[in-house]
């Protein structure tokens, strides 16, 4: 009888103990997964996967491009000022970017004369003209009168005066026409850009 309680006593000890390895093993299992809030967490300072800032279509063709993949191509960089509507000028300050013109290269067959679409991430819309595109815009002097078009750069800038774009300055991605300092509309330069589509 004292050897029949013993057995069950021992077989007690074995059960509790396998029970115990179980929930260690599946505590130590739970803990190393990685969670939801981590992940997010660790994408948003660069340890996971980066998030498309900007969006290039044409046709059936589309091209998506991170932050870093945009600071990664042949950078430009010019001053430039725009003139609102109630006629104040802002700037001169510098941006720094990509060239339209380089990332258009990407697109294939691309017509000769187009039409570019910028959006917002608010849903706001400018269309750019093949001229625009160039950099053929107005431009104007201090006193806000036009003065004729100008040879600008329009460029995709990611930084104003060496500084990332941030919310307050229209970033992180924003429409910039340079050069030395010329004057263009501020119709022109759109914030918070992110995409572009090209119709022919």
């Amino acid at each position: 009888m004292s050897r029949k309680k013993g057995e069950d006593n021992s077989r007690l000890v074995a059960v509790v103990m396998a029970v115990v390895i179980v929930i260690s093993v599946a505590t130590l299992i739970y803990v190393s997964l990685p969670h939801e809030g981590n992940v997010a967490q660790n994408a948003s300072q660069g340890g996971g996967e980066e998030k498309v800032v900007l969006t290039l279509t044409y046709g059936n063709e589309s091209f998506n491009y991170t932050l870093d993949e945009l600071m990664k191509m042949d950078s430009f960089t010019g001053s430039g000022r725009y003139i609102k509507k109630s006629g104040t000028i802002v700037g001169p300050n510098n941006y720094t970017g990509v060239r339209i013109s380089m990332l258009l290269k990407d697109v294939p067959n691309l017509p000769e004369n187009f039409i570019m679409e910028a959006i917002a991430s608010d849903g706001y819309t400018i269309n750019y003209t093949y001229d625009e595109v160039k950099g053929y815009v107005a431009v104007y002097n201090e006193s806000g009168n036009e003065t004729g078009v100008g040879s600008l750069t329009m460029i995709i800038a990611y930084k104003e005066n060496g500084e990332l774009l941030g919310e307050s300055t229209g970033g992180p991605l924003r429409v910039a026409f340079v050069d030395d300092g010329a004057i263009s509309s501020s119709s022109l330069w759109i914030r918070s850009v992110v995409a572009l589509s090209i119709r022919g």
